[in-house]
């Protein structure tokens, strides 16, 4: 069994890797959104 700081620790990390994957799927969906606005804009 974990004690106390070492559960603590290991929930902390567990907060900040999805925090981190969240921030990563927002920037890759951002990033996939504003392509096709900037290619029609060198097209048009």
């Amino acid at each position: 069994m974990l004690t106390v700081p070492a559960l603590t620790f290991v929930l902390l990390g567990i907060v900040v890797s999805l925090g981190a994957a969240v921030v990563w799927i927002l920037w890759e969906i951002e990033q996939t959104v504003s392509r096709p606005h900037r290619n029609s804009d060198r097209v048009g």
